[in-house]
C-alpha cells in the first residue's frame, strides 16, 4: 500500500532541512498545508504535494483514460463524405 503521507526523507528532499523544525519553517514559508503529528513532525499528503508540483502522482494512466484522451482530439472523418 502506498503511503498516504511524504516520509522524513521525502520532506527533507523538499525541504532542504533534516529537523522537523526546519520542514514546518520551509512549509509554512512557502505556504504548504500540513498536519503536525503529536511529536511535532510535519506531514504532507503525498496527493498534495502532486498537486503543488504541477503532476498528478500517477505512474500511467489507467488503459481506459488513455482510450479517452485519444478519442478526444480524433477529428470527425464522416463530414468529408459528405462534400
Amino acid at each position: 500500500m502506498e503511503s498516504l503521507f511524504l516520509t522524513d526523507s521525502e520532506l527533507t528532499e523538499l525541504t532542504g532541512f533534516k529537523t522537523p523544525a526546519g520542514h514546518v519553517k520551509w512549509l509554512e514559508k512557502n505556504r504548504w498545508r500540513y498536519v503536525l503529528t503529536r511529536s511535532k513532525q510535519a506531514r504532507v499528503s503525498v496527493d498534495y504535494f502532486h498537486q503543488k508540483m504541477g503532476s498528478t502522482g500517477r505512474k500511467t494512466g489507467s488503459p481506459d483514460e488513455l482510450n479517452h484522451a485519444t478519442t478526444l482530439v480524433e477529428p470527425d472523418f464522416s463530414a468529408i463524405d459528405r462534400l
